[in-house]
């Protein structure tokens, strides 16, 4: 048994050891790569295009069936 008393959760005194062996420096095959970047100004405009959209067909329902 563990300091904390369980082994629960596969974090036992054999799990590690063999990740630590194999070694934790990583390489540039094992690096990930980060998600694009969005473009902030088409984003916006989209967002504010969609608002414009419900706005309008809200405003249509209403008159429609008021």
């Amino acid at each position: 048994m563990n300091a904390r008393g369980s082994d629960v959760g596969g974090r036992g005194s054999e799990m590690g050891k063999d990740r630590d062996a194999a070694g934790s420096a990583p390489t540039p095959d094992s690096r990930q790569t980060t998600p694009a970047e969005p473009d902030w100004p088409i984003l916006y405009a989209t967002v504010l295009a969609e608002l414009v959209i419900l706005i309008v067909a809200f405003y249509a329902f209403t008159k429609a069936f008021a």
